[in-house]
Parts: structure tokens; sequence; C-alpha cells
């Protein structure tokens, strides 16, 4: 594993989840604190969206219709909601008949296509089980499709495929615009593969929640260690995961979240943070 250069770091956080690359913005929700946030690593970070605003208690994923409005995932209410150029908050897509669970993480097409997973069963109490990633049209109708994952999570396009992290199945699965799986990579056992995000080359980053590391798959599932947390960012609440990662091929720039693995702690702690590594 090669060593990083670390370039900046931004505390503070409860548990960061769904980062994303705008221009020289990275978007992210801050699950356990409510909150969408945009942070310009060479200016500052900007609250966008809050629960006082009318925003979810606990955002998830987030994208953007061609239009440039933003969406985000209410994972409470079991919705996504659509914020408009003029700071109006709607809801663009309902799917709380659908499931009883959260939703989690989402992916949108440039056609304003959304892709949502959920977590399909109660992680403290149930044995995992596969659930549907749910679709949804740019006019907000859903469609279940006939793809089901356990527990999915971080989802993204390339090359006409969506690859989708199976947390609890330790996977990556690829499917194709029809929702037919066409291959998959296995992760270590217990990793829990969490967000994930390509380069312009066609690799594939993926946070290992469980694990606090970041591999690079090749096309073909070749891995290779990129990231692991150091002991030392054990603590009180003890040892930390990376929950996500978004790369930045334009300057060859990663950013990855980690937090502690307790979440009660880490709902009351400070604990998640973001860095930014160069690549190069």
């Amino acid at each position: 594993m090669a060593s990083l250069q670390i370039l900046k770091t931004l505390e503070g956080l409860g548990f960061a989840e769904s980062l994303r690359w705008r221009g020289e913005e990275l978007w992210f929700s801050d699950m356990f604190r409510g909150a969408v946030i945009a942070w310009n690593p060479n200016v500052s970070a900007t609250v966008k969206l809050s629960q006082s605003d009318g925003g979810p208690e606990m955002p998830g994923g987030l994208g953007w219709t061609p239009e440039g409005e933003l969406l985000v995932v209410d994972c409470l209410k079991r919705q996504v909601l659509k914020l408009a150029g003029k700071g109006q908050l709607s809801v663009f897509a309902d799917l709380s008949g659908l499931t009883e669970h959260p939703l989690n993480d989402m992916h949108v097409d440039p056609d304003g296509t959304a892709w949502v997973g959920g977590y399909g069963f109660d992680p403290e109490r149930d044995e995992p089980v596969a659930s549907a990633l749910y679709r949804i049209s740019p006019t907000g109708e859903v469609n279940l499709t006939p793809a089901s994952f356990v527990f999915p999570n971080g989802c993204e396009r390339q090359n006409g495929l969506l690859a989708v992290a199976e947390t609890f199945a330790d996977r990556i699965s690829f499917v194709d615009n029809d929702c037919r799986l066409v291959k998959t990579f296995a992760c270590e056992s217990g990793a829990g593969p969490d967000g994930l995000s390509f380069d312009s080359s066609g690799n594939l980053f993926v946070a290992m929640a469980f694990k606090g590391e970041i591999h690079k798959f090749s096309s073909v599932g070749d891995s290779e260690l990129i990231v692991k947390l150091p002991t030392e960012e054990n603590h009180a609440g003890g040892p930390k995961g990376i929950f996500d990662c978004a790369v930045r091929s334009l300057d060859s720039t990663i950013a990855f979240s980690s937090a502690c693995l307790d979440e009660d702690y880490a709902k009351t702690n400070n604990t998640g943070s973001i860095t930014l590594a160069n690549l190069r």
C-alpha cells in the first residue's frame, strides 16, 4: 500500500455519507446532524439544507436533476426530496408505502433517473435479507426493479453498468439498464462495502466500512488496498470505519469519510471527519 499525501481534513462531523463532487465543492450528508453540507476545501463548509429548513432528520443519498435541482433521500420518512433553485423543498418521490425500513444511498443518472437502495431489514435485530432497488423516473414515478441486493448501499454508474455495494453480503454487484446482473466483485468477509466511486480510467474505489479501508478494483476485479486507518484512530467509542469515498479525476483527489463504528457513540460525539488525499 502506497502512502497517500493528505491534503486537508474537515473535522467535527457526526456521520458523513453520500460524498459527491460538484465543481470545486464536495457535497455530503451529515446523517446524524440532519444536514446537507457543501465543503469548498479552499474556503469553508456551508450548510445547504438542515432540519430547521424542513429538511430530513436523517439525510442520505444526494444527486441532481438535469436542471441542477438537488435531490436528497429522507432515510427515515422513506422519501426523496427536491430542493428547487429558489429554496423550495418538495417531495419528489414517496417510497413509504413500499418499505417499512429506512432508505439509504442514491445515484442519479444524467437523464434524471434515480436509483435508491434501502435497508430491507433491521441490522440490529434481523438476519440479512435481500431487498429491492428502486428506480425513480425523472418525473418522480417509482418502480420496483427485478434486482435484489443485501443492504444496497453506495451505487454509481460507469460504462452502462450500475455498481451497487451490498454491505451485508460483502460484494459489489453490477447490473445493466434492465437491472440484470452482469458480474460481481467479492470483498473480504466482514468488510462491509459501503460508498464507492469510479475514476476516469474505470477503476472502482470502495469504502470498506467495518475494516476502515478503501480498496481499488480494476475493471476485471483485481483489488488493491489504498487506505487503511491507523489503529490510533481508535478512541473511547471504539474503532473508526470508512463509510464513503469520492474520486475527482481532474486532479487525482480522493475524499473519504470516517466515523466511529459505534453509532450510538457517534450520534452524541463529533467523531466524524472527511479527509482529502492525492492519489498520484
